[in-house]
């Protein structure tokens, strides 16, 4: 399984490759070849310095870890949310292309990144704890990122700076077909936040994702 689920589907049922990429303003630009990038910290490197030069310490390959999550399904004339299971593996490799952070993706092409300050978290961007698969939280609790797989965090999802990829691409049959991707930068090893898939007909995945160092 692919780190993105639905363009895959949608390359192996012939769509057309091209893909469009927007991002939030900010773009993370490459630092100078004689700058040695000093490790981050997302609760506290400022978003201009991660706009000037910061993002250096990102590049590489990464490990994706999707879910849990849901997807929809029809069900007898319904659509009801399947729950999805964690799925790890993927890889992912952040570089610089014309001077900018992109995601580099065989299914993809090459996706800017986009950046966003700190923000109190907006009710309803999350995801219900119990799709979140955290049956330790209330029923009304929202999770915006893993911490299950990430570990103790040095701060609060509401400190942290964020990263936006947006991925969309025509299917052939008149809709869009699209991936939003909202990670909330821990450090140089570690972000973690929610993608949401859309699909032609309406069909909808969603769920937590992180990305690892390798």
């Amino acid at each position: 399984m692919t780190f993105l689920r639905a363009l895959v589907a949608a390359a192996v049922l012939g769509i057309a490759p091209a893909v469009q990429a927007q991002t939030a303003p900010g773009s993370l630009a490459e630092a100078s070849s004689f700058f040695k990038a000093p490790p981050l910290d997302g609760c506290r490197i400022s978003i201009d310095d991660l706009i000037k030069g910061g993002s250096q310490a990102l590049r590489g390959q990464w490990i994706v870890q999707k879910g849990p999550g849901e997807i929809s399904l029809k069900t007898g004339g319904r659509i009801e949310m399947v729950p999805l299971p964690q799925r790890t593996g993927d890889l992912l490799r952040l570089s610089f292309r014309n001077g900018r952070l992109v995601a580099d993706s065989a299914t993809l092409g090459f996706l800017p990144i986009g950046v966003e300050d700190r923000a109190p978290l907006k009710p309803g961007t999350g995801l219900r704890a119990e799709s979140a698969g955290r049956g330790d939280l209330p029923d009304d609790t929202e999770v915006f990122l893993d911490e299950l797989a990430l570990g103790a965090l040095p701060c609060g999802a509401d400190q942290l700076l964020r990263l936006n990829l947006l991925a969309e691409r025509d299917s052939g049959t008149g809709e869009m077909l699209r991936q939003d991707i909202r990670l909330f930068l821990v450090d140089q090893g570690r972000m973690s936040g929610t993608y949401r898939e859309t699909w032609p007909g309406g069909r909808l995945e969603r769920g937590l994702i992180t990305l690892l160092r390798r």
